[in-house]
C-alpha cells in the first residue's frame, strides 16, 4: 500500500517563525493511519505541518506526498495537491475579508471547482456532525475563538482530503466537544483511508483509547 505522506531523514533548522526544528525525522503513514507526535511543551510553534505542506525549503531530505515528493512538484501542482489536504491550524488561519462560510468552502470552490450551493450543503452538515450547530454569519472576528477552533474542524473535513494535519485541534475544549471530532476523524480513516498526522502537547492524548492512534 503507497504511503500517503512519508518523511525521509528530514531536516530543517530552527528559525522564526519556527520555535524548534526537525532533525533526521523519518516515518511513513499508509491510509488510515494516524501518527500521534507529542509536541514540546508550551506549545511552541512547530515546523512539522507546514514541512508535510511542501511549503519549507529543507536542509536536508526529502518529503512525499500522495506518491511525489514536494519537490517535484511545480508552484502550481504544489498549490492544488494542497487541496487534498485538510487542516487545523495551531494559530486559527482565517480570511479576514471572507465570511466564515465562504472561508470554509473557499479550498473545495477553488482547488476543486465544486458548486459553491453543493459545499456549503457538505459544510453545514459537517457542523451538525461536530456539534457546531449552525455556521454562523459574518466575518470570522465576529466569532467566539472557541466556535472558530471547532469550524476549523469543518473546513478541514471538506471534501475528500487524502491527509489531515492536525496541530492541537482539541486544546482548550471539553472532553464532549472532543470526542465527537475524535470519531469524525476515525469515520474518515476508516471509510475515506484519510492519513492523520495529529500533534499534542497534552500527555492525556497520548493514552486516549478512542483516539486509536497507529504509532
Amino acid at each position: 500500500m503507497s504511503a500517503v505522506l512519508e518523511f525521509r531523514d528530514v531536516s530543517f533548522a530552527e528559525q522564526p517563525p519556527y520555535e524548534c526544528g526537525l532533525n533526521a525525522v523519518s516515518f511513513s503513514l499508509a491510509p488510515g493511519e494516524l501518527l500521534l507526535v507529542r509536541a514540546p511543551e508550551g506549545r511552541p510553534v512547530t515546523p512539522l505541518a507546514d514541512a508535510a505542506s511542501g511549503l519549507l525549503n529543507l536542509a536536508a531530505g526529502e518529503i512525499i506526498f500522495d506518491n511525489k515528493p514536494w519537490s517535484a512538484r511545480s508552484a502550481g501542482e504544489a498549490a492544488s495537491s494542497r487541496g487534498l489536504i485538510g487542516r487545523v491550524f495551531e494559530r486559527s488561519d482565517w480570511l479576514s475579508n471572507l465570511d466564515v462560510d465562504e472561508n470554509i468552502t473557499l479550498a473545495q470552490r477553488y482547488h476543486m471547482r465544486r458548486d459553491p450551493a453543493e459545499a456549503l450543503e457538505e459544510a453545514r452538515a459537517l457542523a451538525r456532525e461536530v456539534g457546531v450547530g449552525e455556521i454562523p454569519p459574518g466575518r470570522p472576528a465576529r466569532v467566539e475563538r472557541i466556535t472558530l477552533l471547532k469550524l476549523q474542524w469543518v473546513r478541514a473535513l471538506m471534501g475528500r482530503p487524502k491527509l489531515l494535519l492536525l496541530e492541537r485541534p482539541i486544546s482548550d475544549l471539553s472532553s464532549a466537544d472532543a470526542a465527537a471530532f475524535v470519531a469524525a476523524v476515525n469515520r474518515r480513516r476508516e471509510r475515506d483511508g484519510v492519513g492523520v498526522l495529529w500533534i499534542t502537547d497534552s500527555h492525556e492524548m497520548t493514552n486516549d483509547s478512542a483516539l486509536r492512534p497507529t504509532r
